[in-house]
């Protein structure tokens, strides 16, 4: 459901001057491997080039709960979730991964030379602290829905409506994000699908 992305207005020559300001790593993670683990202050920023990876948090009771899906472009990192001090958040390749981190204290710092560039990867990263707050704030709206029937149908109005009806995730990391049981979201979709609610087709899903 992104729409926005750390390099844009950034052009691929600014890119590599940045690289001078900023200091990036690069690195490689597979799948099932843990990208980066959330500190209690303001770190690193970490920019997924390539590859699928979610964010998630495990309580005080040990369960895990699955907050977010990321791709190509897509940034995470303390500033964009502000952890709870009792909760432990961690990244997690779904796939092969290639990983951009980026120093929080290069990005805040002001810039001996002024470039352009650094000032719009701040606007940039802005732009995405707003995105995800709002996503977040979906998140919220979908598992204070009292039913399963009702988190999906509002799970699923919100995926018509931001990212053209395309399941980005499994049923499996559904479940986790809707925070219910497979099998009891797989009966309500059948249901659902049978009472004409919703077609599914592979990952494509159209409210009727």
């Amino acid at each position: 459901m992104g729409t926005y992305a750390i390099f844009d207005g950034i052009s691929p020559a600014e890119q590599e001057r940045m690289f001078t300001c900023f200091q990036p790593v690069k690195q490689q993670f597979s799948t099932g491997e843990t990208v980066m683990r959330y500190a209690g202050t303001l770190q690193k920023i970490g920019i997924l080039l390539s590859g699928r990876a979610h964010l998630s948090c495990v309580d005080a009771q040990g369960r895990e709960n699955r907050l977010e899906q990321l791709g190509p472009d897509d940034v995470f990192g303390e500033m964009f979730t502000l952890p709870m001090e009792s909760l432990h958040y961690y990244v997690t390749a779904e796939t092969a991964c290639e990983v951009l981190f980026i120093d929080y204290a290069h990005v805040i710092k002001r810039c001996e030379k002024a470039c352009a560039h650094h000032s719009q990867l701040v606007h940039n990263l802005f732009c995405m602290t707003a995105h995800k707050a709002r996503m977040q704030t979906m998140h919220v709206s979908v598992l204070s829905q009292r039913t399963v029937r009702l988190k999906l149908l509002t799970y699923f109005e919100l995926l018509c409506r931001y990212a053209p009806g395309r399941l980005p995730m499994s049923y499996s990391a559904l479940a986790d994000y809707l925070s219910v049981d497979r099998s009891a979201i797989m009966r309500e979709i059948k249901k659902m699908e049978g009472e004409g609610l919703i077609r599914i087709e592979g990952k494509r899903v159209e409210l009727l």
